[in-house]
């Protein structure tokens, strides 16, 4: 044991890790320690935030991006302090409000662990690991964390802020499984198509970068709906909500409360889009209220609708997509891939439109996987949440979204014993929350959870004394 107070990781450094830690270190006390675990180096910006392409904003207000839910505007006083030329090139005003750049929102997140260091003396108690957790062990009451270089570290609690996993993809020449690589955009030959699977958000973001990278088509969007993310536009949380018990005994009955909501709000000249914005704060419940079977149903049926209205575009982006399909330079379809094989030099992807029978077939000369990140944690190639899956230290959250846990971010193990040193933070813990991958969300849960964990350890640190 050692002697000066008790020791916390936090694994991961993007804005989960991050806020844990700020939250950590108002609280710590002299000798205490935290420690900031990212494998990339990189602290702040996780893979949300790390993009610098110019074009690429970040999909919510910058009015709604504060890290701190008791100060709504800290980061709208942020971006206020920068220097004129960087305020100036921050992000794009619209009427919708401003959208800010993703490059931007990460330099934020990395000025505010810096303030917290500097503000709470937490030089003392912070220590920057830039290595990969690979595992974490019982050590007696405590628990050992280990690392890629070999380092050991003995400490009282850990918290799960890993953020986004990519899926894994079959290793295919000129199928790229990882959208934000510079493999991704890549040159191109001219006039050879490139499809992109998915048409979500990261859809949107490789089209921008794509087109300013002077590639002009074609380009091939599949999913299975076809659906692209609606655009923002001015709206505010419409205040006269109603969701009563009975409206929700079960997904269909919430499912037309909601489209009773959104009638009853146009009736008095309110967007679908102020309603969607009013349930935001009451995801997490209602999500907690379904049974397993409703959140399936919800997962198979809803989700895609529901995304492309709750996760929506900036308007400058929106446009671009409406120009590039107006040009024929983007087409967006609706099926479900059925097979992707090479061809000389090219792949061949096959496809059943939505509703039909009969394949179609596309020669790309690359297949950017746009799909979005992995829920399910049992195929996930990561060493820390393999070895914590085999000794039963945590488990599968189900429908395979992330790790169980409770709605205060325990984690579960094997024998469905919530624990008192493994915590989750983000999206490590949707099987419980669903929606935990905005700001907002992320802010609050990084908060509680650091203050249970101090509690915690504190507790565990002074038995062992």
């Amino acid at each position: 044991m050692h002697p000066d107070g008790c020791r916390i990781a936090v694994i991961g450094a993007g804005f989960s890790g991050v806020m844990t830690a700020i939250h950590l270190l108002w609280r710590c006390k002299p000798g205490e320690r935290v420690y900031l675990v990212e494998r990339s180096g990189r602290v702040g910006p996780g893979l949300a935030y790390s993009t610098g392409h110019q074009r690429h904003l970040v999909n919510v207000r910058a009015e709604n991006m504060s890290a701190f839910a008791d100060e709504p505007g800290h980061f709208a006083h942020w971006l206020d302090r920068l220097e004129p030329a960087g305020h100036a090139d921050a992000g794009e005003r619209t009427i919708a409000g401003t959208f800010v750049r993703r490059s931007i929102y990460g330099r934020y997140i990395q000025d505010l662990l810096r303030e917290a260091i500097a503000r709470q003396d937490g030089a003392d108690n912070l220590y920057l690991v830039a290595d990969q957790a690979t595992a974490l062990r019982p050590a007696g009451s405590r628990l050992q964390l280990e690392t890629a270089s070999g380092r050991c570290y003995p400490i009282d609690a850990a918290v799960l802020a890993t953020g986004n996993y990519a899926p894994v993809r079959p290793a295919l020449p000129g199928y790229v499984a990882d959208p934000w690589s510079e493999a991704a955009t890549a040159p191109l030959e001219p006039g050879l198509p490139v499809v992109l699977l998915g048409t979500a958000l990261t859809m949107a973001d490789v089209c921008l970068t794509l087109v300013d990278k002077g590639f002009a088509g074609p380009i091939h969007a599949i999913s299975r709906r076809g659906l692209l993310p609606q655009a923002h536009a001015p709206s505010s949380p419409w205040p006269d909500l109603r969701l009563c018990a009975d409206d929700r005994r079960s997904l269909l009955t919430l499912f037309r409360a909601v489209r009773r909501e959104v009638r009853r709000a146009a009736g008095q000249s309110v967007g679908w889009r102020a309603v969607v914005d009013a349930l935001r704060p009451h995801v997490q419940t209602l999500w907690a209220e379904m049974t397993t079977a409703d959140q399936a149903r919800f997962l198979r049926h809803v989700r895609p609708y529901w995304d492309v209205h709750r996760h929506r575009m900036a308007p400058p982006v929106a446009a671009t997509l409406a120009m590039l399909r107006a040009a024929a330079m983007l087409e967006v379809h609706a099926g479900r891939i059925t097979s992707i094989a090479p061809a000389g030099d090219v792949l061949r992807v096959r496809w059943r439109p939505r509703g039909e029978v009969g394949e179609q077939q596309l020669l790309a000369q690359r297949v950017i996987d746009c799909t979005g990140l992995a829920g399910d944690y049992t195929r996930i190639d990561d060493p820390l949440v393999q070895q914590l899956l085999a000794d039963g230290l945590v488990r599968p959250a189900a429908l395979a979204l992330g790790l169980d846990c409770t709605t205060y971010g325990a984690m579960i193990d094997a024998r469905g014993e919530p624990s008192r040193q493994l915590f989750g933070v983000g999206p490590v813990t949707r099987g419980a929350l669903f929606e935990i991958t905005a700001v907002p969300e992320i802010r609050a849960q990084a908060e509680q959870v650091a203050a249970n964990v101090l509690t915690l350890a504190r507790s565990r640190f002074a038995a062992a004394a």
